[in-house]
């Protein structure tokens, strides 16, 4: 993979996908923001993937889930980038609860950074994809938005989400 150059917002960057996917595209020549809100992990991630790579990575703070927040965290990075060529967007949350005993607590918090944090996150990069004459979003979904999932319900209600709103966006 040849990512020379690319400048890249990753998202969920402290942990799991999301900082794998930054040490492969730093690894792959990329210029990257990560984000998250584990400001330690997420900076601490981006600092190792950086000091033997081909590219580079800085941390900004992201609450998915607040659209102000996400605007301008993306224009942050976007400056810091000087444009932007690709989304990736792994950034999610895991609560365990049959459908039976699920809190309307998590329910609520699942959807909120899981699908209003996918819609946000594509809206706030689609215009600077643009401006740059195109470039891709890479929404992260799961096994978990396709099947049945008894011991994590709202979890894959909200993957199962992401799926739709990436297949029609």
């Amino acid at each position: 993979m040849d990512l020379k150059n690319k400048r890249i917002i990753v998202t969920g960057c402290a942990r799991g996908m999301g900082a794998a996917t930054i040490r492969a595209y730093v690894n792959a020549g990329a210029q990257v923001v990560g984000m998250d809100q584990s400001d330690d992990d997420g900076t601490t991630v981006c600092m190792e993937a950086s000091k033997s790579a081909a590219g580079q990575a800085t941390y900004i703070n992201v609450d998915v889930a607040d659209k102000a927040s996400v605007t301008a965290a993306f224009a942050a990075a976007v400056e810091q980038l000087g444009g932007l060529d690709a989304l990736a967007h792994p950034a999610a949350i895991h609560r365990s609860g049959s459908a039976s005993e699920v809190s309307v607590d998590d329910w609520d918090l699942m959807l909120a950074v899981n699908v209003r944090g996918t819609m946000l996150t594509n809206q706030a990069a689609h215009p600077y994809l643009a401006t740059a004459g195109g470039g891709s979003i890479i929404n992260f979904g799961s096994i978990s938005g396709q099947r049945a999932e008894p011991s994590a319900a709202a979890y894959s209600v909200s993957k199962g989400a992401v799926h739709a709103w990436t297949r029609t966006a």
